[in-house]
């Protein structure tokens, strides 16, 4: 080979060349795996907390649509969910109405779905 040639090359050619030194690809693989360990840990939880957040609006949703009312629910519209003596669920428009226990105040949406006030 020619002196030009043997200067590109990525090694040495002679055995005063400088070693050849390997990166150390376990310290790479343990740090980046625990890296994505974590990053896929993260997006467990994230979703596990989406997942409790939208089974407590269907509990809630199904709360409101099997309690008793006797009016269309208006769009943007707060009411509040009242518990009977009885036990039976009450949707009015009434505030603080002393007569019945007072379980949330909610909204009807234009998805049709009723959403906690306080969660807004």
């Amino acid at each position: 080979m020619t002196g030009l040639k043997k200067a590109l090359l990525p090694y040495g050619t002679t055995s005063s060349s400088p070693s050849i030194v390997l990166p150390d690809t376990a310290l790479f693989l343990s740090e980046r795996g625990s890296l994505t360990k974590n990053y896929f840990e993260n997006a467990v939880e994230l979703l596990n907390r989406e997942y409790e957040a939208v089974r407590r609006l269907a509990d809630l949703n199904e709360l409101v649509y099997s309690s008793s009312y006797n009016f269309v629910p208006r769009v943007g519209q707060r009411y509040q969910l009242y518990r009977k003596a009885d036990g039976q669920y009450l949707l009015s428009m009434i505030e603080n109405w002393s007569k019945h226990e007072l379980i949330v105040s909610v909204e009807y949406t234009a998805d049709s779905v009723w959403k906690d006030v306080a969660s807004f």
